[in-house]
């Protein structure tokens, strides 16, 4: 097998490749399901929202994809959370920003549970 591309994906999107797996081929492998199973419990969002989003952070907050990635999976529940995932942006972020970024977050989380 060859790896054709590599790029980060937020675990909700990883849930629905599985998924689509799933569909087409039926059974998965152990591992595969303990992965679904995984990918399932911890997602909060759709595939479709969470790259929304990811997009939405790295356009007004300048963040990397990687590390909106990493914002979209965890989706912090305090500014410290935030920060800490923050830092490897190498850039100190103010606390309105860090506010804003969470408003952002959980309107997301509030759009999906409607």
């Amino acid at each position: 097998m060859k790896v054709r591309k590599m790029d980060e994906i937020t675990i909700a999107r990883a849930r629905e490749v599985l998924g689509e797996v799933k569909e087409k081929w039926g059974e998965l492998k152990h591992f595969q399901q303990v992965t679904l199973d995984f990918l399932t419990r911890f997602s909060k969002l759709s595939g479709d929202k969470a790259e929304e989003l990811v997009a939405k952070l790295c356009e007004k907050f300048g963040l990397s994809k990687p590390t909106a990635t990493q914002v979209v999976n965890i989706i912090p529940k305090s500014n410290e959370e935030l920060r800490q995932i923050l830092i490897k942006e190498g850039k100190t972020f103010l606390p309105e920003e860090l506010n804003e970024m969470r408003k952002l977050l959980e309107e997301y989380l509030a759009a999906e549970e409607e």
